[in-house]
């Protein structure tokens, strides 16, 4: 069994030593004697739970400052669809290394992504180290033979086997790209498989506006209606629900993916997320792409998340730090089926470690607001992932190979 004992480490206050055997948080105590493989000096580091991405497109890295200034569907239509077009599963293997090196260096260990050539993402968080849920993706235009195509894909992909780290389960794209029928068949393949189903929701008043003159209701009401909502549901956004589809994601314990930086970006809206949590919804964050967010920072998207929250409320006492932290760390997890998100005996070992002598860290008055509203990735020195060092003193496994052929793709557009 692989120990590792992470000594003289800063926890909760305290300074502690922290045993890793294998993939979990064995021990937690002062001068811990166990005998170990590896053992790690943490003085003047701080040990953190790492960062759940719940949703983002990862292999759109490629896209990073493309369509800037535009509305949500000019920006799709005009700048994003076209270039999507001329993808290739190489291309896509080469830019989700890409993206999960970004997220490695910015101390998240999970993301949960929807995108084309799902196996080629998938491949590359398996050699990377990092967990994932990973989904074959649906969306059919309304038009039956592509939708027929894709439930096919979506049967085989469940059927496959990967990594324990790596999660397999369902996407669809939105209520105005996909059908009824294929919403039906991912909601009950997914239940089939006891595995997560992904959406976006309710994010622009236009989606809102076009599916009540269609279908005479609100998108949450349409998803219930589809028997998408559940509790291995998640959909991203939700920024315009009404008081009775706040009630259906809380009843129904379906998790919201926000995404502040993109809304913000898109000018889609603006969550009400104090609401939202007084509602009892369960809510956890998600970077979305670098095309419309330009970064894959959870550090970034919990000071958005909290500034844009206060704002919404015009109160200083909305989304408490304690509550944005949460969001990016363990109810990711949680909602996902994956017992970490904190730093406790028997959890997973999935965890960074700070720098405390950062200038962006000091002084040390409350650790989670300075993660929240100063730090960087500059602050972020190792990351661990299922009891492995995924990032060791700021370097990455083969970071210049893979930033090497990450420019070679871009290249081509």
């Amino acid at each position: 069994m692989m120990k590792t004992l992470i000594k003289d480490v800063f926890l909760n206050g305290k300074t502690v030593d922290v045993l890793v055997a294998e993939n979990l948080i064995a021990k937690i105590g002062s001068h811990l004697e166990d005998a170990a493989d590896k053992i790690i000096n943490a003085k003047n580091k701080a040990i953190l739970p790492s960062f759940y991405n719940t949703h983002t497109h990862a292999a759109m890295m490629f896209l990073r400052g493309i369509g800037e200034d535009k509305d949500l569907f000019s920006w799709l239509q005009e700048d994003i669809w076209p270039r999507e077009a001329k993808l290739s599963p190489e291309m896509i293997y080469h830019l989700s290394r890409f993206a999960i090196l970004e997220m490695i260096k910015t101390g998240t260990t999970f993301f949960s992504d929807m995108y084309f050539y799902s196996d080629q993402t998938l491949k590359a968080a398996e050699e990377m180290g990092v967990r994932a849920a990973i989904s074959a993706l649906g969306m059919d235009f309304f038009d039956a033979g592509k939708r027929a195509e894709q439930q096919a894909n979506m049967k085989e992909f469940l059927q496959q086997k990967s990594h324990p780290r790596i999660t397999r389960g369902l996407s669809l794209h939105a209520i105005y790209s996909t059908s009824r029928e294929l919403y039906e068949f991912a909601a009950e393949l997914a239940e089939t498989h006891q595995t997560f189903l992904h959406t976006h929701a309710a994010e622009t008043l236009k989606e809102v506006n076009d599916c009540f003159d269609k279908y005479q209701c609100r998108p949450i009401e349409l998803l219930k209606k589809y028997g998408a909502l559940g509790p291995r549901s998640i959909f991203a956004h939700c920024l315009h629900l009404s008081e009775a589809e706040m009630d259906l994601m809380a009843q129904s314990k379906t998790a919201v993916s926000h995404c502040p930086s993109s809304s913000l970006k898109l000018n889609s809206g603006q969550m009400p997320l104090q609401q939202y949590l007084d509602k009892g919804m369960i809510i956890t964050l998600g970077t979305d792409g670098v095309s419309s967010n330009n970064s894959l920072s959870m550090p970034a998207e919990m000071k958005i998340a909290a500034l844009s929250a206060k704002n919404r409320a015009k109160s200083t006492t909305a989304a408490k730090v304690e509550d944005v932290f949460a969001m990016a760390t363990v109810n990711g997890a949680r909602t996902f089926g994956i017992d970490s998100g904190e730093i406790k005996e028997g959890k997973l070992a999935d965890f960074i470690l700070v720098d405390l002598n950062n200038y962006l860290l000091l002084p040390n008055h409350n650790l989670i607001s300075n993660m929240i509203y100063a730090a960087d990735s500059s602050c972020i020195c190792d990351v661990f992932c299922d009891g492995r060092q995924v990032m060791k003193d700021f370097q990455v496994e083969n970071e210049a190979e893979i930033v090497a052929e990450f420019k070679k793709v871009c290249a081509a557009f």
